[in-house]
């Protein structure tokens, strides 16, 4: 019985057939006919080398005949005819009306949402992964609106702006039902949109804002005084304004925390960031690429310091390239380098812990299958870049 369909890793490579030949043997019909012999799915999984398949008389069958679904993953597909087939599939649904109106005169423009009454409330995790040309207004605004039971989100690296977070935080129940969100490397959301809809959030345990929206001090702050940041596990805001005071926030609120992204954070001495680490002994990940002030000459002081921190959990450090090849390992720690681009300062002793280039994903895993059963083009979004 056939629960999970993952069709991410399908490859032509060694098959000696062109990307034609492919399309043609890999037909939409032939899709529908594999999804129909599944009446129990749960699970779909697919990436960019098969999205031609997909069509609007496919994504039907997906979401309309399969009842038991609950995560849809498109993770890398952005080709012209991919979203064609999801925005035929949004205005099946129905799309969003958005109503711009002043509240006075000098006001600035605000937004409103016409209501819709939702056609998939059994899909309750959708990945949108680096799905990087979908239109926001034509289909993302609308499959959220159908999703009212959304637990866990993966926008990362979408074409969405504060209108996308506006409508999940007036028009939804996703500040109640969330529970892992990733806006990694949106570059049209702005600070103030991030923190006035993810502080409204009351149960994430996963929240993912790595990259090109450059969250300011004070919403970081905002962000940290919530409530949820109790029951945080996994936070990353890399490449944010990350300073002493959004650590000391960290220190007083994130008591659950296991893995944490700092990259690109203004620390201003490696004793600063030994105290700050002395303090978070439950931490098992961090990342500290991109930190001015570490040098060849202090990381391994750093290290032996960590060492001798009592009940210290932490095991995976992932810094910059440049400076983790100009040194080597203290004792009982070892330098690695995955497939990828990111590089890692780890304990040589792992049982029971996964590897190294294994341990903290940029991309949601909405099918929970952990990172060992995934494919190989979703381990390289999700440990590679």
């Amino acid at each position: 019985m056939i629960k999970h369909l993952d069709l991410s890793s399908f490859s032509t490579f060694g098959l000696q057939k062109s990307h034609s030949e492919t399309q043609k043997s890999v037909t939409p019909q032939a899709l529908i006919n594999i999804l129909r012999a599944t009446p129990m799915l749960e699970v779909f999984s697919i990436s960019e080398s098969l999205e031609s398949a997909i069509t609007i008389d496919v994504l039907k069958t997906l979401v309309f005949e399969c009842k038991n679904l609950k995560a849809l993953d498109f993770c890398g597909c952005s080709s012209k005819q991919f979203n064609e087939a999801m925005k035929d599939l949004a205005k099946l649904l129905g799309r969003v009306q958005i109503v711009q109106f002043q509240s006075s005169a000098d006001s600035d423009l605000e937004y409103g949402f016409q209501r819709l009454k939702p056609v998939l409330p059994h899909i309750k995790r959708l990945s949108l992964h680096e799905c990087l040309t979908l239109s926001e207004h034509e289909t993302v605004l609308p499959l959220l609106a159908h999703m009212p039971n959304i637990t866990h989100l993966d926008l990362g690296g979408c074409s969405i702006s504060d209108l996308t977070l506006l409508f999940l935080e007036t028009e939804t129940n996703a500040s109640n039902t969330l529970l892992e969100l990733s806006l990694a490397k949106c570059k049209n959301i702005t600070s103030d949109g991030i923190a006035q809809f993810v502080s409204q959030c009351n149960r994430l345990e996963n929240l993912n804002l790595y990259g090109d929206a450059m969250i300011s001090e004070w919403d970081l702050v905002t962000i940290l005084s919530s409530p949820f940041v109790k029951s945080l596990r996994s936070l990353d805001i890399g490449f944010s304004h990350i300073t002493q005071r959004v650590l000391n926030a960290i220190k007083e609120c994130c008591s659950s925390l296991k893995n944490l992204g700092l990259a690109n954070a203004e620390i201003a001495t490696p004793a600063n960031l030994s105290t700050f680490l002395t303090s978070m002994p439950q931490l098992q990940y961090i990342d500290l690429s991109n930190l001015p002030c570490l040098e060849p000459l202090n990381t391994n002081g750093l290290i032996s310091k960590l060492q001798k921190i009592p009940n210290n959990q932490l095991h995976t450090i992932e810094m910059s390239k440049s400076l983790l090849k100009k040194i080597q390992a203290v004792k009982g720690w070892k330098i690695d380098q995955n497939y990828g681009r990111r590089w890692y300062y780890a304990k040589e002793t792992r049982v029971g812990i996964p590897q190294a280039d294994r341990v903290h994903s940029r991309k949601l895993d909405v099918a929970g299958t952990g990172e060992h059963a995934m494919s190989k083009i979703y381990q390289y979004y999700s440990f590679g870049v």
